[in-house]
């Protein structure tokens, strides 16, 4: 139970809508089950065209959630649409932002949790809840990520507990780590003001955690998770979505290389380089299994455009 103090701290949270009206009855039925109440809703619509706001507004008739919109005009990206929320939050006063993906339901004690352990240590910056694979019966049992630690230099990331069944792992309560998993990140006001942005909207999509993780350590701070704050993630992934595929290999190849354009890394981008050149043959093997040939030929026109430090979003088909 969160004293006094802690409960007339208020917190923003951020979600990012890109056409998924059918995510917002059972995330706005999450939300309604917190035990933490004072928090307004950041919602940032990337220009979708499936009525997501006005069913929001709709659903909203029954929630009475103090909902505060922005309304893109194009679909700005995940990276950027984030951080426009957090902005917004920060500028209305609120004590935390959180982050959190809209395809998601959280155990009713989720944001309590995560506020008692960001406010346990003042550098302790980040906070995140243990990530399961969604069923409909919320049972804690094959985990997503819990947390994650990287190499800043070879962005090579160990990810933790990922595909393991819960009760058959033992995990720490707290793990002190690089970053919780971004889906769903609670971060203190005056990290977000020394950052001066949230996440750098280069990236657009994909391998933006590296990065914020990157700036909030440099700062002094540090993130942690909890197996105290469950989160069940939904995310409905369909295996014959080439434009997915694509969208995923071309993003994260591409944004590898950005992160190293940015931090002038230039030794290790020519090492990745050489790695990826010498891998391809065994991973288009790959690429032809699980989607097909051109999911080979978007992976290197990412790899091509992160090497001409083409940032921002692709001006490509399969980003609309």
């Amino acid at each position: 139970m969160l004293n006094n103090r802690l409960l007339n701290k208020k917190t923003g949270i951020v979600i990012v809508v890109t056409n998924e009206k059918h995510n917002l009855k059972m995330f706005f039925e999450s939300l309604a089950e917190q035990s933490y109440k004072n928090f307004s809703l950041y919602f940032i619509d990337n220009n979708s065209s499936d009525s997501s706001v006005e069913f929001s507004k709709e659903l909203n008739k029954s929630f009475c959630f103090d909902i505060k919109y922005t309304l893109l005009n194009e679909n700005a990206g995940d990276a950027k649409g984030n951080s426009l929320g957090a902005s917004r939050a920060v500028k209305d006063g609120c004590d935390y932002v959180f982050i959190l993906n809209n395809d998601t339901e959280l155990e009713p004690t989720c944001i309590e949790e995560l506020i008692k352990l960001i406010e346990k240590d003042e550098k302790t910056g980040v906070t995140g809840p243990i990530f399961f694979y969604w069923t409909k019966e919320k049972i804690a049992n094959k985990i997503q990520i819990y947390g994650a630690f990287v190499d800043f230099n070879t962005q090579k990331t160990n990810l933790i507990g990922a595909t393991q069944m819960y009760e058959e792992t033992e995990l720490p309560e707290i793990l002190k780590c690089d970053y919780p998993i971004g889906g769903a990140l609670l971060i203190k006001r005056e990290v977000i003001e020394k950052l001066g942005y949230l996440f750098d909207d280069r990236f657009f999509m994909y391998n933006n955690e590296i990065d914020f993780s990157r700036r909030v350590q440099a700062l002094g701070y540090h993130s942690l998770a909890t197996t105290k704050a469950k989160v069940w993630h939904n995310h409905k992934w369909v295996r014959d979505n080439k434009a997915g595929w694509y969208r995923e290999y071309y993003l994260s190849e591409r944004n590898k290389f950005l992160y190293y354009h940015k931090y002038k890394m230039y030794y290790h981008m020519l090492r990745m380089l050489i790695i990826d050149v010498i891998k391809y043959p065994w991973r288009l093997k790959w690429f032809i299994k699980v989607c097909n040939f051109k999911l080979g030929i978007w992976y290197l026109r990412g790899m091509t455009s992160g090497l001409l430090n083409i940032k921002g979003k692709p001006k490509i088909s399969i980003i609309k």
